[in-house]
């Protein structure tokens, strides 16, 4: 029987590189087999080892998009955090601006008006 590469029990972030290692060790056992075309139900051992590789480089890239999702969501979260706490600091700032201008806080205009 051909070794397989061994299942990893954590999710660190090698995903990806495993997905690729599966690919690639499929690959490998289609350039082993003498004519998996010829039989006329895939039921050979090698057939299945491919088979069950390229399922399971389909399930790291799969997971590796969901790890990817998590973590956006993750900083979506942080950010959306401190978007809220600076909030809570910024009411005093206009007040500040209005006493450095010496007028009314305003943004200049983006453009000169078109009439």
């Amino acid at each position: 029987m051909t070794d397989q590469p061994e299942y990893p029990h954590s999710h660190a972030g090698g995903d990806r590189a495993m997905g690729h290692a599966r690919v690639e060790f499929a690959e490998m056992l289609f350039a082993e087999a003498s004519d998996i075309s010829a039989s006329p139900q895939p039921a050979t051992e090698l057939t299945a080892q491919v088979q069950a590789s390229a399922l399971l480089a389909l399930y790291y890239e799969m997971r590796h998009g969901n790890d990817l999702r998590a973590a956006q969501i993750r900083a979506l979260e942080a950010h959306r955090l401190a978007l809220t706490e600076h909030a809570d600091i910024i009411p005093e700032a206009p007040a500040l601006m209005a006493a450095m201008s010496g007028g009314e806080a305003e943004l200049p205009p983006a453009r000169e008006p078109i009439d």
